[in-house]
């Protein structure tokens, strides 16, 4: 196994820890879930820039590197929303997209097609990365800080309008992948 390969089975490594420091509390546990998180979101972007360079893009990797990550984003939401933060609306749209594409990249198997991502759906990823990086900041701050109000905190707000904007691109980029893949889907 080559190293951006390693570096992506890492990031699913990574998931159990960051669930863990969410939901064990201890002092600053939402600065370790944030240390963590962080630390899996640039593994994605290592190990990118390792497998161009060196040439070691593999099937693996295509198909592999887009699921850690959905993972790693996906746990954030299920931390997320077993608080109650953000609205379910949002991640079950972001779910709803991200279950299409793995169908379709299943059915682009089956042919032995694989369907790397694409330059939105690298949008879209970073852009929950980005988001939900966020909000684990937003909880870091709010653990150090007891005379601020979370609630109304700056940061809160961004990440609430934030996940409403994310939540439209990726179901944009779900769209331009059913155009893409359609011809795996139409019945003939």
């Amino acid at each position: 196994m080559n190293l951006p390969n390693r570096i992506t089975v890492f990031r699913f490594c990574c998931i159990p820890f960051l669930m863990a420091f969410s939901f064990i509390e201890f002092p600053y546990h939402w600065v370790a879930a944030l240390i963590t998180y962080f630390i899996a979101c640039m593994s994605d972007k290592v190990d990118g820039i390792i497998a161009r360079k060196q040439g070691l893009v593999t099937d693996f990797g295509k198909l592999m590197d887009p699921l850690s990550d959905k993972s790693l984003v996906f746990a954030a939401y299920i931390i997320f929303v077993n608080m109650g933060w953000h609205t379910d609306i949002c991640i079950m749209l972001m779910l709803a997209r991200e279950f299409l594409v793995a169908g379709i990249r299943m059915a682009a198997a089956t042919t032995g097609e694989v369907i790397a991502a694409n330059a939105f759906g690298k949008c879209k990823t970073f852009l929950q990365m980005a988001t939900t990086g966020m909000t684990f900041l937003l909880l870091a701050i709010g653990e150090g800080t007891a005379d601020i109000d979370m609630s109304t905190h700056w940061l809160n707000v961004y990440c609430a309008i934030a996940f409403w904007i994310v939540s439209l691109v990726t179901v944009i980029s779900g769209l331009i992948y059913a155009k893409d893949g359609w011809h795996l889907i139409k019945t003939k």
